[in-house]
């Protein structure tokens, strides 16, 4: 009774863990009305960093103020204000596509995803996703007994979180909450950096 108890507690933090990751990578692509509806309609009696991101969820009438503040923050054109590529962390701060970033693009294929993107691999939203990705692999294999697998799965996780995600993110975070012009994101960088932080330690 008590490894059934103990089995279904682990599914539904992977549940928490695999959403919130979605959740998460949504955010830092080019905000719209679909991603705000997503946002509000959260269901904060989750908890945690669920209830932080809905109360800090912007009106659909301040779409126009998220997007000038996106586009500093990630886009440019005269800079970034917060990089969101990996490789500007780990290898070279003046440009993409690094030693690094081949390293995420080939962990990207060895689980068979399609690597033609429409950013570059190392960009936060897409690497929150893998790990969404590795979070919905391990389910699966956990709903099937494949103890096996799930373990693997648990492994990529922490691999992935230690050698790429957990390295860059803090200051990729600092960056965000020091540039940034609207409560929402700030609030999405310190929730992104907490929980990246928060999984590490518990792998």
């Amino acid at each position: 009774m008590q490894n059934i108890l103990e089995s279904k507690a682990l599914l539904l933090n992977n549940e928490y863990r695999r959403d919130l990751y979605k959740i998460l990578s949504a955010c830092y692509y080019l905000p719209d009305a679909e991603l705000l509806n997503k946002l509000n309609n959260l269901d904060a009696s989750r908890g945690g960093l669920y209830a932080d991101i809905a109360k800090y969820c912007p009106k659909i009438s301040d779409i126009d103020s998220l997007i000038i503040d996106y586009t500093k923050l990630f886009v440019g054109p005269y800079g970034l204000l917060a990089p969101p590529y990996g490789s500007m962390y780990l290898d070279d701060k003046d440009r993409v596509m690094g030693k690094s970033t081949m390293e995420v693009k080939n962990r990207y294929a060895e689980e068979g995803l399609d690597i033609c993107l429409k950013e570059v691999p190392d960009h936060i939203a897409i690497e929150l996703e893998f790990m969404y990705f590795l979070i919905f692999k391990e389910l699966e294999a956990t709903k099937v007994n494949d103890f096996d697998n799930a373990s693997r799965y648990q492994e990529k996780q922490r691999t992935f979180l230690e050698n790429h995600l957990g390295a860059w993110v803090p200051d990729f975070t600092d960056k965000i909450e020091a540039n940034s012009q609207t409560e929402f994101y700030k609030n999405i960088a310190r929730s992104t950096k907490y929980f990246i932080d928060s999984d590490i330690n518990n792998r």
